[in-house]
């Protein structure tokens, strides 16, 4: 019985170490579609191979407005193959489609502005403002941001989701690889002593079965 635990226990050691996921310890970002203040339908999905930075906030918040200097930073730093900027007013009632496409032309947001009528602030949690939320090029949440948060803070980690997408140093890619290697040999030989011992412990129990089969014969004989 002991046997067959330990086998158990090394094959969902297998399974989990060569079959979990590339996203396994992050949450997949929701999805959701919306239309900017310019008419346009667009939706999170559609930039996969970037990183997205949401940008949740309101026309009136003091905070998002001083947020808005970063972002533009942000924007003028990074190519839209690298970076795509999605601000989502929360506030649907009072943020007018005509109030924000005034809003965003007088704080020069050159990047998408629309209203949340997906609901997608309740579905990324969102209560106090500004609330930034980073995604990386696969779609996965790695990094969120509650009050104003500095252009230099939203650069490391956007150069980090840059660089792990294979777009920076190729030196980081290589030491990834390296590691990823050493991984992979240090596992294939704990399954292969794993397999060893259990070999081992196999025979033992079919040597104490056998010797047991053998002391019952002879006793057999010995009554006989």
């Amino acid at each position: 019985m002991r046997t067959k635990i330990l086998a158990f226990s090394l094959l969902l050691t297998i399974a989990f170490v060569f079959g979990v996921d590339s996203g396994f310890g992050k949450e997949k970002a929701q999805d959701f579609e919306l239309v900017d203040i310019n008419g346009k339908s667009f939706s999170l999905s559609e930039h996969l191979g970037k990183v997205v930075l949401l940008d949740f906030f309101a026309t009136w918040c003091g905070p998002c407005i001083m947020q808005i200097e970063y972002l533009q930073a942000l924007h003028r730093d990074y190519p839209s193959e690298q970076l795509v900027i999605l601000s989502i007013s929360v506030d649907i009632e009072s943020d007018s489609v005509l109030k924000l496409q005034l809003f965003a032309q007088q704080n020069q947001m050159q990047w998408t502005v629309a209203q949340d009528t997906d609901n997608v602030g309740y579905k990324y949690g969102v209560s106090p403002i500004p609330h930034l939320v980073v995604i990386d090029t696969e779609g996965y949440e790695r990094y969120g941001h509650i009050g104003v948060t500095a252009a230099s803070t939203l650069r490391s980690e956007i150069d980090a989701l840059i660089s792990e997408n294979g777009k920076g140093d190729s030196s980081d890619s290589n030491a990834a690889q390296t590691e990823a290697d050493n991984t992979l040999l240090v596992v294939i030989g704990v399954c292969s002593i794993a397999l060893f011992v259990i070999g081992l412990i196999a025979a033992k129990k079919r040597q104490e079965k056998s010797k047991r089969i053998e002391k019952r014969s002879v006793c057999i004989r010995l009554k006989r």
